[in-house]
């Protein structure tokens, strides 16, 4: 029985492998594939490990954000509160500058009373020849009165300085309301020839 047993089975294997043969005859030859689908695996693989590596590439930078917020809030900070800056201003000018300015202040300082002196002495000089030709050619009459002039100043120069200069306040003062008497005149007559030319 074995045998027969044995016999079927082969009997049927042999069927089996002609019915393959037959389908393999009735089917077109398919391609070899085997080394490109290799090499397609291998690129897959590749991928694969990319992948795994832009993960870690492309993770949310936390360390640098927390860093940058960090800086942000020191920024913010001194913002809040900018720091003081003094100026201080400095001036380069040496002594050699100050020494030379005040003394061409003083030239003309000096310059200055140098001329009002001599245009004083001029005026006294002047007073003086115009004394000297009085008592010269002032004739009878007028030379005891010069003279006379001349004692008063020698025995109270101080109080004779001090009447002349009164009289000259007088006289200059009794002009003014001279002038300005003449100036009302003239306006009283101004109004006169307009209101006889109103009439």
């Amino acid at each position: 029985m074995n045998e027969l047993l044995l016999q079927t089975i082969v009997d049927k294997l042999n069927k089996v492998d002609e019915g393959v043969r037959q389908i393999n005859s009735a089917t077109p030859q398919v391609p070899d594939y085997g080394e490109r689908l290799n090499t397609v695996n291998a690129s897959l693989e590749q991928i694969k490990a990319e992948l795994a590596g832009m993960t870690e590439r492309t993770k949310f930078p936390t360390a640098a954000v927390s860093k940058l917020l960090e800086y942000l809030e020191i920024n913010n900070d001194l913002l809040r509160r900018p720091p003081i800056q003094k100026v201080k201003h400095q001036h380069h000018i040496n002594a050699g500058m100050i020494v030379s300015t005040c003394l061409f202040l003083l030239l003309v300082l000096g310059s200055v009373w140098l001329f009002n002196t001599r245009s004083t002495l001029q005026d006294y000089r002047a007073g003086d020849i115009k004394y000297r030709y009085l008592k010269l050619q002032g004739g009878k009459q007028l030379r005891p009165y010069l003279y006379e002039i001349d004692s008063l100043y020698h025995a109270h120069p101080q109080v004779f300085r001090d009447s002349v200069l009164q009289w000259e306040e007088e006289r200059q003062r009794i002009a003014d309301m001279l002038h300005e008497a003449q100036e009302k005149e003239e306006e009283a007559s101004q109004l006169r020839n307009r209101a006889r030319k109103i009439r």
